[in-house]
C-alpha cells in the first residue's frame, strides 16, 4: 500500500515538482500551500510523512511541526523541512520541533528520494 506524503509549499512551482518527483515514485501526495492548510489535513487520516517548507505565509513551518507534533496520532511522524533558511534562530525552531531531517533548497531530485526513503523505513 502506498505511503501518504503531506506537503506544505507555498511556491507552486517547487510545490509541483515536489509532488511530481514523489509521486513517480508511487507515493500518495496530499499538497498544501502554507502550513494553516496542512495542519487541516492532520486530523487522524493516516499520514506517513510530512515534507514541509520552513518560510510559508499563514503558518510557517516550525508552527506547522508545533501543531502536528501535538496532535498524539502524529507524534512520532517523520517530518522533512525544506529550507532556503540560514539564519541559526529559525533553523534552531525547527530543531526543537523533533524533525526527521532537513533538506536544503535547491536539491536534487535523486537527493531528496533517497531522504525520503530512508525516512519513511
Amino acid at each position: 500500500m502506498p505511503k501518504n506524503i503531506v506537503v506544505a509549499e507555498d511556491f507552486n512551482t517547487s510545490r509541483k515538482i515536489i509532488v511530481s518527483t514523489l509521486t513517480k515514485e508511487g507515493y500518495n501526495v496530499m499538497e498544501a500551500v502554507d502550513g494553516k492548510e496542512a495542519a487541516e489535513l492532520f486530523d487522524g487520516r493516516t499520514i506517513d510523512l510530512l515534507i514541509t517548507d520552513f518560510n510559508m505565509p499563514n503558518m510557517n513551518g516550525a508552527e506547522l511541526i508545533k501543531a502536528v507534533r501535538e496532535k498524539q496520532e502524529y507524534v512520532y511522524i517523520p517530518i522533512l523541512l525544506l529550507t532556503t533558511e540560514v539564519r541559526e534562530d529559525k533553523i534552531q525552531q525547527a530543531i526543537e520541533g523533533n524533525i526527521t531531517a532537513w533538506i536544503k533548497k535547491p536539491f536534487k531530485s535523486d537527493h531528496f528520494i533517497k531522504i525520503v526513503n530512508k525516512a519513511l523505513r
